[in-house]
């Protein structure tokens, strides 16, 4: 009889054990899912946090007299030659000195650095963007738009150029040219399109930069000709800018589409 009565004592402690073992497992596992689900609902607000801040801008700048400051530029030189260049206001756009004791012939030989001017918007560019620019020329060559990740200066103290990529329309198509300087400018065609542009017609020349894992894809339109290439050397951050050589160039405006 005393052993009946322990075994039933024994079994009943057992089964409110179970269920409080039960219980609790259930309790833990339930903090569980609540846990998972809080930290899902956490990576969610990141991610909308980080959304947030990449805020879409844009700048549209008309070179109209009266119409743009130069203190949004800084004014850079090419470290080929000492002329600095400068740029002439005229009534609706600006565009590059040119000699006037200077053929057409010279502007692309001897003569060519007096013609080089070029300056860089100030506002740094992170990421994927857009820049454009209208342009035109006279003869056969040579605005563009400039990229360049920083620049360094002369021995006067001026902004010159170190590496950089410029993207040109000319009479005869589209160049793209890396240029680099480790102590001595140095240059090669990256890419290049084959079409017609003629002297003296308006055209838009817009550069997209868009990001991708294998590096950053430049996209180059101007007058419905288009083709892109893989750039893996582009820095993360770049400046961009426009550059009028060998000739005169007209600019009208500059655009830039990019994120922050």
């Amino acid at each position: 009889m005393a052993i009946r009565h322990c075994f039933a004592i024994l079994s009943t402690a057992a089964f409110f054990c179970c269920a409080a073992i039960r219980t609790t497992t259930g309790d833990m596992m339930e903090n569980k899912f609540k846990s998972e689900s809080l930290e899902g609902d956490l990576k969610e607000t990141q991610l909308a946090a980080n959304d947030v801040k990449r805020v879409k801008k844009s700048r549209s700048i008309v070179f109209a007299e009266g119409k743009w400051s130069r203190s949004e530029w800084t004014e850079v030189k090419s470290a080929r030659w000492p002329d600095k260049g400068r740029w002439l206001q005229k009534g609706d756009h600006i565009e590059n000195y040119v000699p006037a004791d200077a053929d057409e012939k010279q502007w692309q030989g001897r003569r060519a650095p007096e013609t080089y001017a070029s300056m860089l918007w100030n506002n740094k560019l992170k990421g994927s963007f857009t820049v454009s620019s209208t342009m035109d020329f006279d003869y056969c060559m040579a605005p563009l738009i400039v990229l360049a990740p920083s620049y360094g200066k002369d021995a006067d103290g001026f902004p010159e150029y170190r590496e950089h990529w410029e993207i040109i329309i000319y009479n005869e198509g589209i160049n793209v040219w890396h240029h680099q300087n480790d102590g001595k400018p140095t240059w090669h065609l990256a890419a290049q399109l084959q079409c017609k542009y003629e002297p003296k017609k308006k055209y838009e020349l817009k550069v997209q930069v868009r990001r991708e894992k294998a590096g950053a894809q430049i996209i180059v339109t101007c007058g419905g000709a288009s083709f892109s290439y893989m750039e893996h050397d582009l820095p993360q951050e770049l400046f961009a800018g426009i550059t009028g050589c060998e000739g005169i160039n007209r600019f009208y405006d500059f655009k830039v589409d990019y994120e922050e």
